[in-house]
């Protein structure tokens, strides 16, 4: 999809404050200002189109929370449609893409400390999952850019049914030492 001068424009304007009273946009068009009513008619265009979503972002370094990357490298395209199947709606993923390389897959992972990211991993995290060949960790002590993160970490709505890791049946909140994937 090609996006016109007038899109850009509007899309800008929102990178640089979502919130702005759309009467206050500088938009214009053939040397005119756009009214309010058809930027709002382009927005909800590009929100149709799935080019746009305007929500709230999280700073997770200022919460002083830490990420974790997962590296993978699946048995089969398969393996992959599966786990990023049973990831893609977990509330501690921020990422989750095919990649080339040695690893065919990877992970962002956010967690309040590193003993979360740790429990993570060993309990609910895809690496003790099947098809899985090999797999590197990294922890990030902090993310530089981008600042905001479009991941919702206080809906309390638990998707463990999807990954399939039930937290009832885990060590680690059955010992309190985990509140469960939908309890940041």
């Amino acid at each position: 999809m090609n996006l016109d001068e007038i899109d850009k424009q509007i899309l800008n304007e929102l990178f640089e404050d979502g919130r702005t009273n759309l009467s206050k946009f500088k938009v214009q068009l053939n040397q005119k200002m756009m009214s309010h009513t058809g930027i709002k008619k382009r927005i909800t265009k590009l929100e149709q189109l799935g080019i746009l979503k305007v929500q709230g972002n999280i700073g997770i370094n200022t919460l002083n929370y830490n990420v974790m990357f997962i590296l993978l490298e699946m048995k089969n395209y398969e393996e992959i449609k599966k786990v990023t199947s049973a990831y893609s709606e977990c509330p501690r993923v921020f990422l989750l893409a095919h990649i080339s390389g040695q690893y065919n897959l990877i992970m962002g992972v956010i967690g309040q400390n590193v003993d979360v990211l740790h429990r993570y991993l060993n309990c609910c995290g895809p690496t003790n999952k099947e098809g899985i060949l090999h797999s590197q960790i990294l922890f990030a002590s902090n993310i530089i850019a981008p600042q905001f993160f479009p991941i919702n970490l206080f809906s309390n709505i638990s998707k463990e049914s999807k990954c399939g890791n039930i937290c009832k049946k885990c060590e680690a909140f059955l010992d309190g030492k985990c509140d469960g994937c939908g309890e940041f």
